[in-house]
């Protein structure tokens, strides 16, 4: 009895998922055969609306390939957006202020190598220079609340050396997201936020 409640309850959630959650197999973002130092991506079905993805420090998603693994024939569209975020280091350990102020980027296309495989582009070449002004008393402020005293002194450059600068900006969120057509518009299917390591 416990046995076939179990597959009733199976059968429900998967009857309630939306189409977009089965209609893919799976989403794999790689480099196409190239050497690439780090690991690839896999989501695979169901593939609910926000999925969260971590990269491993010194990898990135410049450059490499989506592909969209799909039950039924269907034309698809990509794109990403940038954010970074700002960053404080004493040479070594640091404090990431990914919670605080941002520069977003607008959406950007991928280059479409076909229906449901997509190139990432370039980010080295993507203006990511849209980082809000901010006074140093701010950032003393937010630095404060989020690491504590000990990280106001090293932003205030205390035992570093002369000329370093405590505060970077940086790459800390990729998010892709996925479309896929219905008849004359586009139906979003997930945006995947990938995180990225920072301050190193």
């Amino acid at each position: 009895m416990t046995i076939i409640l179990l597959k009733k309850i199976s059968l429900l959630t998967i009857l309630l998922m939306p189409f977009n959650a089965l209609a893919i197999d799976y989403i794999q973002i790689d480099s196409l055969g190239k050497t690439y130092f780090g690991s690839n991506l896999l989501f695979e079905s169901p593939i609910n609306p926000e999925l969260e993805a971590y990269l491993e420090l010194g990898d990135s998603l410049s450059e490499k390939i989506v592909t969209i693994s799909s039950k039924y024939k269907q034309k698809y569209r990509l794109s990403i957006q940038l954010e970074t975020s700002m960053s404080i280091s004493a040479e070594g350990p640091h404090l990431d202020l990914t919670n605080w102020k941002h520069c977003t980027t607008n959406w950007i296309p991928a280059e479409a190598m076909s229906q449901s495989t997509f190139k990432l582009p370039n980010f080295d070449t993507t203006h990511t220079d849209c980082f809000p002004e901010v006074t140093g008393e701010e950032i003393k402020a937010e630095v404060l609340k989020q690491g504590g005293q000990h990280w106001v002194d090293v932003l205030e450059e205390e035992g570093l050396p002369e000329g370093y600068s405590p505060t970077s900006i940086s790459l800390s969120i990729v998010r892709i997201k996925i479309e896929k057509q219905v008849n004359s518009h586009w139906e979003k299917v997930t945006i995947i936020n990938v995180s990225i390591p920072m301050g190193c």
